[in-house]
């Protein structure tokens, strides 16, 4: 295999556990066997799991959190470890239910070489049993916000956005540059992160991609896709399935807006009265779903 100007670097992944203690280990094996991985750093978020006795490998480091406060606050854990500590040139966060090869990280680290740039970098990905997904995020804007708060239009947009962000990557020419990657796979410059004062933990969870890809923007860097390997997200997502994650997502969302956006009264009016509102009709909805499954779960 060819390893291009990567020798010269070191790469580091992290791990964010929480609750997820088989699929930790598994994923943070697998990689310390890739070549092309210094080192491991698994992060437990404060969860149930216990990992003592677990990793005998000299790249796998673990650290325990003392409390939750979030994805980017576990994740910032393991990446100062490999940055600060390891010196790691560039850095990789990887959910415990992705598989990727290490082919993967080896041409993502070749486009980083080639590209000055370039400071964030996913692949094309797949989701359980290979299906269709999004590939990117484009930055929100409140029209869209509102609209995606209630489900026609939102389902509407999900599939318009499968279709086309898919059928780009896949005629795009190595790279599609992007306004933000999913957080569930994807590296990370470690001079940028320093720039930064690493991921922003003021978001608990959902929308912590967005809000990276503007800090991106900002600098003048850019984010990327390349569609010469992939990933899987292998994540089941179903509809109704979660009305926390809802909104988490939208107070996500008002936490982007009021650091990147300059809205006036009526346009908060606009969109808090959309998500209490898309809020209520996701509940109903949810509660409907799980009726018709036979669980009626809460």
């Amino acid at each position: 295999m060819d390893k291009g100007t990567s020798l010269n670097t070191k790469c580091g992944v992290v791990i964010l556990n929480y609750n997820s203690h088989d699929l930790t280990v598994a994923l943070a094996k697998k990689v310390s066997a890739y070549e092309c991985v210094d080192y491991i750093c698994v992060v437990d978020n404060c969860s149930k799991d216990s990992f003592d006795g677990d990793f005998q490998e000299a790249k796998i480091h673990y650290i325990k959190s003392k409390k939750n406060d979030g994805y980017s606050a576990g994740n910032n854990i393991g990446l100062r470890y490999l940055v600060d500590e390891k010196k790691c040139d560039r850095v990789f966060i990887a959910n415990p239910d992705v598989l990727f090869d290490e082919r993967t990280i080896w041409e993502m680290s070749r486009t980083f070489d080639k590209k000055d740039d370039l400071v964030i970098l996913s692949t094309k990905r797949y989701g359980h049993d290979k299906a269709t997904i999004h590939q990117w995020f484009d930055f929100p804007t409140l029209n869209v916000s509102i609209k995606n708060c209630f489900f026609m239009p939102r389902r509407k947009f999900e599939k318009r956005r499968h279709f086309l962000q898919n059928m780009k990557i896949d005629l795009a020419e190595n790279i599609v540059y992007v306004d933000a990657v999913p957080g569930a796979f994807l590296g990370i410059r470690s001079e940028f992160l320093k720039k930064i004062g690493f991921l922003y933990e003021g978001i608990f969870l959902y929308g912590d991609e967005i809000y990276l890809g503007q800090q991106a923007r900002e600098l003048g860097y850019k984010v990327g896709v390349i569609n010469t390997v992939t990933y899987i997200h292998d994540h089941v997502q179903r509809r109704f399935s979660n009305r926390k994650m809802f909104w988490l997502d939208r107070q996500s969302l008002k936490i982007y807006y009021r650091k990147f956006e300059n809205y006036n009264f009526i346009q908060w009016a606009a969109l808090n009265a959309a998500i209490v509102l898309g809020y209520a009709e996701y509940s109903c909805a949810y509660i409907l779903y799980n009726l018709l499954k036979g669980g009626g779960r809460k």
